[in-house]
């Protein structure tokens, strides 16, 4: 099979979702010709969807030294910068290639992304609106918009956009993930584990996905479903106005416990200490337990075609 050919194949077994298939093919390309950019860059992405990003930033590296002016190899370097949290470095590298290919919705994307994780929420919505004017049948373009609304409690527009990405395309997993969170909102616990189901049936390494299935199961548990709900408020409200609402719950907290003690309410006061003190701890606790439920996922998944 010749260059062309291998390279076509492992763009459709990544676009099935088999990154492996699509490592073996790019490996046997690579042993004919090492300095294949294309080939190194999309071998990258293989490497980032398999959540080993050391490997995928050698490969972009290798990419780039091949061919300093290929389009894709920078788009590949500001993903995987990205996943390192180098987020100085990925936006040089979107910088790049935007000034080369202005009209790639999926560059636009990327930006949106990158500023969402820079905390420049200002600058995420902009992004997704040109992506969708560039692409309005992508269907990548209405899931991250689904994704952006979601996240700021706009249940309207984000369902709507979801199901218009679903319509274009019926397993889009990004869509159906942010269904799943629309459901859960609304206490549909089985709706949501369905939907974290159904995408893990499409990649059973869809980190999204796992965490939907562990956000299911922290909302059924009384202990995390209290923490579950808290979190899901605080993240809504956004770093900033979370910031502000904590420090006005301390100088209230501190107000009340002032004033009950200059009244003579000691043991009042200090009730409310214990209180504050447990929820401290309940705040940092939670996150943490999350976390571990998510990793044990990301660990023990294994799913049959008849779960």
């Amino acid at each position: 099979m010749n260059e062309t050919n291998l390279l076509h194949l492992a763009y459709q077994r990544l676009q099935s979702g088999h990154a492996e298939g699509a490592i073996n093919s790019l490996r046997q390309l690579l042993s004919d010709d090492p300095e294949h950019a294309e080939a190194h860059a999309l071998l990258a992405l293989c490497l980032l969807l398999m959540r080993r990003a050391y490997a995928a930033e050698r490969e972009a590296g290798l990419a780039l030294a091949a061919d300093p002016q290929l389009e894709f190899a920078h788009y590949v370097a500001a993903r995987v910068a990205m996943a390192r949290r180098r987020f100085k470095l990925a936006e040089k590298h979107l910088d790049q290639v935007l000034e080369m290919n202005p009209q790639e919705a999926g560059y636009h994307l990327a930006r949106a992304e990158l500023a969402d994780l820079m905390g420049r929420r200002a600058q995420q919505l902009p992004s997704l609106q040109r992506a969708l004017e560039l692409a309005p049948d992508n269907p990548d373009c209405f899931a991250a918009l689904a994704h952006y609304h979601r996240l700021r409690g706009e249940v309207e527009p984000a369902e709507r956009y979801a199901r218009e990405a679903l319509q274009l395309r019926a397993d889009h997993p990004g869509a159906i993930v942010t269904m799943g969170h629309l459901l859960l909102r609304r206490g549909d616990l089985q709706g949501a584990r369905d939907h974290a189901i159904w995408a893990l049936r499409e990649n059973a390494n869809d980190v999204a996905a796992l965490y939907l299935m562990s956000a299911v199961k922290a909302r059924s548990n009384p202990f995390m479903g209290l923490w579950w709900r808290y979190n899901s408020w605080m993240s809504e409200l956004g770093p900033t106005r979370s910031i502000i609402v904590l420090l006005g719950m301390f100088v209230l907290y501190r107000v009340v416990v002032i004033a009950s003690n200059q009244h003579g309410h000691e043991t009042l006061a200090q009730a409310i200490e214990w209180a504050w003190l447990g929820f401290v701890v309940y705040s940092f606790a939670g996150p943490q337990i999350f976390r571990r439920s998510l990793e044990k996922e990301l660990e023990q998944v294994k799913l049959s075609r008849d779960f």
